[in-house]
């Protein structure tokens, strides 16, 4: 197996927000705009909130008219992933009640999250929605085999790897225009296990790569698509093409263990209807994330020799 898919256990979804420095806003009502910038399902954020998103995490002042889109389109797109799990729940009932919400806390405030951090009433009812997943219910039960569906599926794919997220720009864009991908994945790519193989990591069940990969391919297995990136991942940005479609049976709920806060994020992701001001970056269905602005690609295909 290549070097790609992830070789060492993910952390605990719950143990994740526990290190994230995502900052917290009040509900939309609070924060002065009714202009709406991003909708998850129910949920609603305007331009304020935003603002008030990036200046905690670039602690400064930010104009909600003038927010550095790179910036906002990072917030957002963490944002957006939780809210989703939390929009998911609702839809089935899982409610989270005061003794939940008092155990996340704590649970925070043990893990060294400041009681005075503003960001903590929205980190409490995210862990709280980490916490009910984990639990297991039976809306949690019927929130996966509603959608288990969606994860039905071995992952056949190939992927070319590059650093910078311009130069995976620059890759869709020379497939799109005719470019032959294995002979592109053996000049550019940064995997050279796969590379060398046109790209290809064959055909492997879900849980062996890493999750923004595993959610870009399921997403373009939902569309219909056989091209997705770029895909950011601790490894660098992917373009993933998908070589076969490979239908399974969905692993049961009951055997899911410790891959079920997955799984519900996976299927928050699939299915919560999603939008983005432009202003705060790009929403893409398909890959699951709310990009940054593209920039040039002259100086990206440059760089791949192009």
């Amino acid at each position: 197996m290549n070097e790609f898919p992830a070789k060492r256990r993910v952390r605990s979804t719950a143990s994740a927000l526990v290190a994230l420095t995502l900052p917290v806003v009040l509900l939309v009502a609070a924060c002065g705009s009714s202009v709406e910038a991003v909708r998850v399902g129910e949920t609603t954020l305007d331009r304020e909130g935003v603002a008030a998103l990036v200046a905690e995490a670039t602690g400064g002042p930010v104009d909600a008219e003038a927010v550095n889109a790179e910036a906002a389109a990072n917030v957002v797109d963490r944002y957006v992933r939780y809210e989703a799990l939390s929009d998911l729940l609702a839809e089935y009932d899982v409610a989270v009640d005061a003794e939940a919400r008092t155990a996340a806390r704590d649970r925070l405030i043990a893990a060294g999250v400041d009681a005075g951090d503003p960001s903590l009433p929205r980190f409490i009812g995210w862990q709280s929605a980490l916490d009910m997943v984990e639990e297991a219910g039976d809306g949690i039960r019927a929130a996966y085999e509603a959608n288990a569906h969606l994860l039905g599926h071995d992952l056949c794919t190939s992927h070319i790897l590059v650093s910078y997220e311009d130069d995976a720009r620059a890759v869709m864009h020379l497939l799109e225009s005719g470019e032959d991908f294995a002979a592109l994945a053996g000049s550019v790519s940064q995997d050279p296990g796969s590379g060398q193989a046109g790209g290809s990591l064959s055909c492997v069940g879900l849980g062996r790569f890493v999750p923004t990969f595993e959610r870009a391919a399921l997403g373009a297995l939902a569309a219909g698509e056989t091209l997705v990136g770029p895909v950011p991942s601790e490894f660098g940005f992917h373009v993933i093409r998908i070589d076969e479609v490979r239908p399974v049976e969905p692993v049961a709920f009951d055997d899911l263990g410790v891959r079920l806060s997955a799984a519900l994020l996976q299927i928050a992701g699939l299915t919560r209807t999603v939008e983005v001001d432009a202003r705060f970056g790009d929403w893409d269905p398909v890959v699951g994330r709310v990009a940054p602005p593209a920039g040039p690609l002259a100086p990206a295909l440059a760089r791949l020799g192009s």
